[in-house]
């Protein structure tokens, strides 16, 4: 006689992984699930605009926020225009000052993956974490695009992960 045990705790499995799933969707989103919304807004503002920035202050451990800032410039007009999604939505859009002229390439990974590999390299935390993808360590032979991952614990220090690769780079002090 064949078990259906097995069946019955694949399917108990299965309906728990997609109620799990359901409620992190809900909960918020990965930076690349905003991505494509904020960089068609910016098009829209000007034809040139690149992307300098994405940053999160609310994210959890998994890489996911309810709300991304996406920074992008536009070099011929020399301004920045900040996105923000919210909810899988535009929430909110704001012409400002440059602070950030570094093109990031579209090809980053994800902050979801991003975190994943900073827990792996000892990154903690308990609940939130401050997401910022961006161009670092100019003039210097890693310059290049970064996720910088500050925890909520009192460690003081950030991590960086490699926004192109998704290899750690180096965990730095917090000063």
């Amino acid at each position: 006689m064949r078990s259906t045990r097995p069946i019955r705790f694949s399917i108990m499995f299965v309906v728990a992984f997609s109620l799990c799933s359901s409620q992190v969707v809900a909960g918020g989103m990965t930076a690349k699930a905003g991505f494509s919304q904020a960089q068609e807004s910016a098009r829209k503002w000007k034809a040139d605009a690149v992307l300098v920035q994405i940053i999160t202050v609310s994210g959890n451990m998994d890489g996911i926020a309810e709300k991304w800032s996406f920074l992008f410039h536009s070099p011929q007009a020399n301004k920045s225009y900040k996105v923000d999604v919210k909810d899988s939505k535009i929430d909110q859009t704001l012409e400002v000052s440059p602070s950030f002229i570094d093109a990031v390439d579209g090809g980053f990974i994800d902050s979801a993956q991003a975190m994943a590999e900073a827990k792996k390299k000892g990154l903690k935390g308990k609940i939130r974490a401050m997401m910022t993808l961006q161009v670092m360590l100019q003039g210097t032979k890693s310059q290049g695009a970064y996720w910088n991952i500050v925890s909520d614990q009192p460690e003081g220090r950030s991590t960086l992960i490699n926004a192109n690769t998704g290899k750690f780079f180096r965990h730095q002090a917090l000063k």
